[in-house]
């Protein structure tokens, strides 16, 4: 077992050059404690929060710093790469309490944390997208459309973020019932990915999108807008119809929006992807203790079913 405290110490072929990147950029604007746990050709990213366990549960609260095993950003990728059977050994190495966040292993014990939501593209062209949808769905993105008709979107280089646009990301936080990080500004600047900013007829900044396309999937990151511009344009339907738009007409496998916004993101044709946490402590004692009460931590699920589609995906 090797532990490292920067990603660029790390030689190790199970990890990709971008993802390696994207570690070192928040080692710099992001320390949190990162470490690097390398184990017979596994490596397992982890870093250190103050977590409120109870996070799933309206009315309990217990914080407790917590060695987390999961990307040091609020980005649905794997933090584990490599063989994850060696997973096991490398929380046995960790002192006080673990936690392995978005998993796609349902560990025993295990609960389970915010969904990720997918959209496969399986479209040649926006209009097929639409016309595909049933009635009731197409007829409320078509609201959407109407509202944000006089939207001007227009690509955001790095170096023209401004306050402005951190601001809106910084609203959508403060709303946030799932709070993790709080990014610099600084990470916009630097991040190799691509934004695009909404604005109105009057050329106000309203809303930005950060999109990165890597293995034939569109991801979306982060976006920033005003809660009192859902109602005027449809804000954040139109973000996601842009979203969606652009996947389309880049031919990507699938579009993957992340976690949260449930609603939304299942009535633009979304599929829910369970994700799995899991609680260690070396202490046995402390681990029955978990094991019970995993359930109290755990994510019920987006409870409705939602049939976009007139025929199943």
């Amino acid at each position: 077992m090797k532990i490292y405290t920067s990603i660029s110490d790390v030689k190790s072929s199970e990890i990709e050059e971008d993802i390696k990147e994207l570690l070192l950029l928040l080692e710099k604007v992001n320390s949190c404690g990162q470490q690097y746990y390398s184990c017979d050709k596994t490596l397992a990213v982890t870093y250190l929060h103050k977590l409120n366990i109870f996070n799933f549960k309206k009315g309990l609260k217990l914080e407790l710093p917590v060695r987390i095993v999961a990307m040091p950003i609020s980005m649905e990728m794997s933090s584990v790469f490599g063989d994850e059977a060696n997973l096991d050994k490398i929380l046995k190495s960790i002192s006080g309490l673990s936690l392995v966040l978005n998993s796609d292993t349902p560990f025993t014990n295990r609960g389970r944390t915010l969904s990720n939501f997918m959209l496969y593209n399986k479209f040649n062209t926006f209009e097929d997208y639409m016309s595909s949808l049933r009635s009731s769905y197409r007829r409320r993105l078509h609201q959407a459309i109407e509202k944000g008709k006089d939207l001007r979107i227009a690509r955001l280089e790095p170096k023209a973020f401004t306050l402005n646009h951190y601001k809106l990301y910084e609203d959508v936080y403060k709303r946030s019932d799932n709070k993790l990080e709080l990014l610099p500004i600084e990470f916009f600047r630097k991040f190799c990915s691509e934004m695009y900013e909404f604005k109105n007829a009057e050329n106000e900044i309203l809303a930005f999108v950060q999109l990165l396309e890597r293995n034939n999937q569109l991801l979306f990151i982060f976006c920033g807008f005003k809660e009192e511009d859902v109602k005027t344009y449809d804000i954040y339907y139109n973000m996601l119809l842009f979203i969606v738009n652009q996947g389309i007409s880049r031919g990507v496998y699938s579009i993957n929006f992340g976690q949260t916004s449930e609603e939304s993101k299942s009535k633009i044709g979304c599929i829910e992807i369970p994700k799995y946490l899991y609680l260690h402590h070396n202490n046995p004692a402390i681990r029955w203790i978990l094991k019970i009460l995993t359930p109290y931590f755990s994510y019920k699920g987006y409870s409705k079913n939602h049939r976009v589609f007139k025929v199943k995906q």
